[in-house]
């Protein structure tokens, strides 16, 4: 794993943009049709010279729940303030402000919205995206193609601005990618969909719908790239992190 540079540090905000019940097989990959609490989670990094984003919530909330009716029963239920604009309106960010849109991978729950940001550059892992270009909403691809080739950055393993990192991790989509960002309690590290829960990571519980093995390969990248994991829709941050304030 690469060093971030010294000096630089951020602070990270979890948003909450809607919460689901999901089942547990695709979760822990037990079988089970059990669920359990998933909260939806924009996060905010600042500290820069202009905020950034990781990952954008949903956009079209019928569409997706229609197509993930099977595992989440009862669909994503967001309020009016937990809509991605006003979720941030709420934190007192204008959306033309932010200058990198982190995507920890191409499924519609984060990167939906990244329309909303007419500025931003999209940051995007080199390994599987052209090959899920295809699937990419055609509103996403118009706004990129808008603004080519400034629009697109596609990384690897790398420090995309002084203090964030990228690195691949696969599994869960070929696209996954983990960001590591230096905060002044450590670097922290923002697992996406690869670690839905902490149970994952302090209990070694592969999720769904991904190999095992290729599953605890990415375990150990996102344990070896930094001080703590953000688990990608655990109710929990926001108890660990009160206000989901991390790294003041």
């Amino acid at each position: 794993m690469g060093e971030l540079s010294e000096g630089q540090l951020y602070q990270i905000r979890a948003i909450k943009v809607g919460e689901c019940q999901v089942r547990d097989y695709i979760t822990y990959a037990n079988g089970s049709e059990s669920t359990s609490t998933f909260y939806l989670y924009v996060w905010l990094i600042l500290g820069g010279e202009r905020p950034m984003l990781v990952d954008t919530g949903p956009k079209y909330l019928e569409e997706f729940n229609t197509a993930t009716a099977s595992y989440i029963p009862g669909g994503v239920r967001q309020t009016e303030q937990e809509k991605t604009p006003a979720a941030l309106a709420s934190a007192g960010v204008d959306p033309a402000d932010i200058s990198h849109v982190f995507v920890t991978h191409l499924h519609p729950d984060h990167y939906e919205y990244f329309d909303l940001f007419p500025n931003a550059v999209m940051v995007a892992n080199r390994r599987g995206f052209f090959a899920g270009l295809l699937g990419i909403r055609r509103h996403v691809m118009q706004a990129l193609a808008s603004r080519w080739p400034e629009s697109l950055l596609l990384v690897e393993d790398e420090e995309v601005v002084p203090g964030i990192r990228t690195f691949h991790l696969g599994c869960h989509s070929p696209c996954s990618q983990g960001i590591a960002v230096s905060t002044r309690a450590g670097t922290a590290v923002l697992a996406g969909d690869v670690a839905y829960k902490y149970r994952n990571l302090e209990e070694s519980i592969p999720i769904g719908w991904a190999d095992p093995d290729e599953w605890m390969l990415a375990a150990d990248r996102l344990r070896a790239a930094g001080d703590f994991v953000l688990p990608g829709h655990d109710p929990d941050v926001l108890i660990r992190y009160p206000g989901g304030v991390i790294g003041a």
